[in-house]
């Protein structure tokens, strides 16, 4: 490649022995040292721990595998805006102490997407392991979904440093969805990007960003201030399109209402395709008037399918084409 960008890989910890990710550490370690790309930097972010981590760094800053600085910080997001300080990459991707690279070819299959496609950001595919074995798969097709909270794992996000500088790092005034805030000021300001379509990255279940307690709710106050308020909408209606909350959980009227507020035409004509797809996947289903009186039951049926007022009526018949 005649470009060779440099690219910065952040890594955060605190007290490894007593949170019992020594191993998986040492996991993530060897998994940046053998990659195959030869342009990156690895820095470590260590919050000070007391347990004797400094001295399992050093087994690896002897060796010249990353650097580290030592400082103290207020939580997992304000630590990575401290590798941010310190990153002297083009780009910079986070990799937490529990997580590692599919191979050892991840890190050039993100950099030859990038130079190719021209992209200014590039995620990809992640594996979720749970600790019963199972290995799950964290994918966004869709970019646009982006702005429902869909978003892809931060663990696969590869940013042109200069951009997270210009956006003053990761807010953290929200604590719980900073990386979901990224990726929506990056779909909003149109950044150019690339998707990879296989899995890049390795993360464990259970971490700091599966803690969901107040995520709706602070999705909604990001959501609202960036774009709601703007578009006339409430606070409860951009709650509502956390995760396609109001899918399964609002009216057909309001769901048309809630599309109509969306002012974004791509986003909204992607809520739009997708209610419609979520409609046309229902199958024997009973609308409720009150949550009491059946009001609309969908039968499907061996020649299609047929709506009925009250449960009863037939109003609407769609036969199979």
């Amino acid at each position: 490649m005649s470009y060779n960008p440099k690219i910065s890989i952040v890594t955060c910890v605190w007290n490894l022995f007593n949170e019992n990710r020594v191993d998986s550490f040492r996991q993530t370690m060897e998994s940046v040292h053998n990659q195959t790309y030869d342009n990156i930097e690895h820095i470590i972010i260590d919050n000070n721990s007391n347990d004797g981590t400094d001295i399992l760094i050093k087994e690896y800053t002897d060796l010249g595998w990353a650097s580290c600085y030592f400082h103290p910080v207020q939580g997992l997001w304000h630590a990575m805006n401290k590798g941010l300080e310190v990153a002297t990459g083009d780009y910079i991707n986070y990799l937490n102490s529990d997580d590692y690279f599919v191979s050892n070819h991840s890190v050039e299959t993100v950099v030859k997407s990038i130079i190719k496609n021209n992209a200014e950001y590039a995620y990809a595919e992640a594996n979720r392991l749970f600790d019963d074995g199972r290995i799950g798969r964290w994918f966004i097709p869709d970019n646009n979904i982006i702005f429902t909270g869909l978003c892809p794992c931060h663990q696969t996000l590869f940013l042109k440093t200069d951009i997270i500088k210009e956006y003053g790092g990761f807010d953290l005034k929200y604590p719980l969805c900073c990386d979901d805030r990224m990726f929506l000021k990056l779909v909003a300001d149109k950044k150019r990007y690339m998707c990879i379509p296989k899995p890049i990255a390795n993360f464990r279940a259970g971490g700091f960003s599966s803690k969901q307690d107040g995520y709706q709710n602070e999705y909604a106050q990001n959501f609202y201030s960036n774009f709601g308020h703007s578009w006339g909408m409430t606070f409860e209606d951009c709650s509502k399109l956390y995760l396609e909350y109001s899918f399964s959980n609002c009216s057909l009227r309001y769901n048309k209402y809630l599309i109509k507020k969306i002012r974004n035409k791509e986003w909204r004509l992607l809520y739009k395709k997708r209610y419609k797809e979520y409609l046309s996947s229902l199958t024997n289903t009973t609308i409720y008037l009150f949550g009491i009186f059946p009001l609309i039951k969908k039968r499907v049926e061996t020649q299609g399918s047929c709506l009925y007022l009250f449960g009863f009526i037939p109003v609407l018949k769609k036969r199979k084409s």
